[in-house]
């Protein structure tokens, strides 16, 4: 019982003894004894798992693999620590995030965490950022991420006026990725429909839709599809689209088949992921292996565990994982994994 005390950090005066006295007899002494454990259990699943402990695990994880000491990190800090563990945790996996090029994550962490990140340690997100937008200036991808993580669903104007301003594709599509990061899907579709002249493909538009699942969402794909310069001039997407569509559906036979289609037009990685989602999901897990091939990723968990779930000693690379997968699991998108790898994330 000592022991569960110190798992749970608070103070209980049973704690410390074996087993409760009481001058009333025996079997009061054994409910008292029945009540504390009682206590303790329900304190326990109050809170499973204290951040100190997953920041142990990832601190240790570190030193076999960076990558997946991610998912603890993060978890970690989700559970709210304060102080000097807040500041630890934070340290670690910024710098994780750096090494592994996670440069979306680094930047939402830099926003909420500022105080506790070195100015000479942030430079990398905005070289990569202007690196992959280009030729947008500094000043201009700095203003737009400012005003789209302000910016909510009764006070967009300022953002919209912005877009429309600067009248640029990139800013639209960064714009699109911060929203879509915040989870701001109705935001999004809102800000999207008011600069409909910039935009270049239905992509963002389309996943704002699906994910809001409201009846709008099917009438956006009928049109799409139907909408033949759309069609030909972003294939690939509209294919994408209508995968996304048939797996909110549960059609995952339809759904693996446009994705996969969709990789014939474009983007191959992007479509072997989501056309692998919908397999898994339908449970055939055997032709994953046998449709694609998964390169090993240094940078992408998902990729990582795919490229092990088809080795031969699987079980024996999975396992010190174990933890970490069940936390990627529980994250929107990736439901897959649940099936894909069952004893695990139970």
């Amino acid at each position: 019982m000592k022991a569960h005390c110190h798992i749970i950090n608070i103070s209980f005066k049973y704690c410390s003894i074996p087993f409760l006295k009481s001058s009333s007899g025996q079997i009061f002494d054994k409910f008292r004894s029945f009540f504390s454990l009682v206590v303790i259990f329900f304190l326990t699943l109050a809170n499973p798992i204290l951040p100190d402990s997953l920041y142990e695990e990832a601190y240790e994880m570190e030193t076999s693999n960076t990558l997946f000491a991610i998912p603890l990190y993060e978890k970690a800090l989700a559970k709210k620590p304060s102080g000097k563990l807040q500041k630890a945790i934070v340290t670690r996996l910024f710098f994780l995030y750096k090494k592994h090029g996670k440069i979306l994550d680094g930047l939402f962490l830099n926003s909420k965490y500022s105080g506790y990140i070195a100015s000479s340690d942030k430079s990398w997100i905005w070289s990569a950022l202007l690196e992959f937008y280009k030729p947008i200036s500094s000043k201009d991808l700095n203003t737009t991420y400012l005003l789209a993580i302000k910016s909510n669903i009764e006070s967009s104007t300022e953002l919209e006026d912005w877009l429309v301003s600067q009248n640029q594709p990139k800013l639209v599509e960064f714009t699109s990725v911060i929203l879509m990061k915040r989870k701001e899907f109705r935001l999004l579709k809102q800000v999207l429909l008011k600069v409909p002249g910039i935009l270049i493909s239905p992509i963002y538009l389309g996943i704002a839709n699906l994910k809001l699942k409201d009846d709008s969402s099917k009438e956006y794909i009928k049109n799409l599809i139907s909408d033949e310069t759309t069609l030909n001039n972003h294939t690939a997407d509209v294919l994408y689209l209508m995968g996304m569509y048939y797996r909110s559906l549960e059609d995952y036979n339809l759904s693996s088949r446009y994705f996969r289609m969709s990789g014939s037009y474009g983007p191959k990685e992007r479509a072997v992921l989501e056309a692998t989602k919908s397999i898994a999901l339908r449970g055939s897990y055997k032709e994953i292996c046998s449709t694609f091939t998964f390169p090993k990723s240094v940078n992408d968990e998902i990729w990582n565990l795919l490229y092990m779930n088809c080795l031969p000693n699987r079980e024996e690379m999975i396992s010190p994982l174990r933890n970490s997968i069940k936390i990627l699991s529980e994250k929107e998108g990736n439901e897959f994994l649940k099936k894909l790898f069952l004893g695990v994330t139970e």
